[in-house]
């Protein structure tokens, strides 16, 4: 009867659940399927708002920007910048000077040129007829690529500084024409005065009663004088 009863306990014991189990098992059964998918369809809709408010074009609001004075009358006019860069004073003697000084250095630096093209056909001769040892070839090697070099970094910066001259020339030109265009428009009132060359692509046609040219350039010239 004793060893029936130890059987029987054995077998209870086998069958009871581990109490270090017993956590896993309530979180497991604790959620049902639906439980789950319908969490799982929440945590969806919470990414595709997230990004749909971070990826959406943000609207701002649109400000008229206030405009102060009366509005031109439509009208089109023209200035022919040709008939100004062959009439015009100030453009004649701003681009006469900077004529004359490229000339100036172009026959310095070609007279610097031959001179050391004179020094390195002698070096090519004295090297052929075998009169210089090593050292003085090597010697004289080093100075002539020097001097090559010098001459090279004094003509582009001779050069530089004619092409900022003329740099600064065109703005002055172009600030002159700016402001008698200006004064000339606060009798004319037009809404747009557009300068054109001869040879432009963009400019096919222009209306000879919008021409302005002759009314600018007797502007520029006479404030020039004064």
């Amino acid at each position: 009867m004793n060893n029936e009863q130890i059987t029987v306990n054995e077998e209870v014991e086998l069958i009871q659940p581990n109490p270090k189990m017993q956590p896993l098992r309530c979180l497991i059964t604790g959620y049902s399927l639906a439980g789950l998918v319908a969490y799982f369809i929440l945590l969806v809709a919470v990414v595709i708002l997230y990004i749909l408010h971070f990826s959406a074009p943000k609207e701002y609001p649109f400000f008229a920007k206030e405009i102060e004075g009366e509005p031109g009358s439509g009208e089109i006019l023209f200035v022919n910048l040709d008939t100004i860069n062959a009439n015009y004073e100030l453009v004649s003697i701003l681009t006469g000077d900077i004529r004359m000084e490229m000339s100036k250095q172009d026959a310095i630096f070609t007279n610097r040129e031959k001179a050391f093209q004179r020094k390195y056909n002698q070096f090519e001769e004295n090297m052929k007829a075998g009169i210089l040892t090593q050292v003085q070839m090597e010697n004289a090697q080093m100075q002539l690529a020097q001097e090559y070099q010098q001459l090279e970094a004094d003509k582009e910066r001779v050069y530089n500084d004619l092409q900022d001259r003329q740099a600064a020339a065109l703005v002055q030109i172009y600030d002159s024409l700016q402001g008698v265009v200006k004064r000339i428009n606060l009798m004319k009132n037009a809404s747009f005065i557009i300068t054109y060359q001869n040879q432009s692509p963009f400019l096919l046609l222009t209306d000879p009663t919008k021409e302005i040219t002759e009314h600018v350039l007797y502007e520029l010239n006479r404030s020039f004088k004064k």
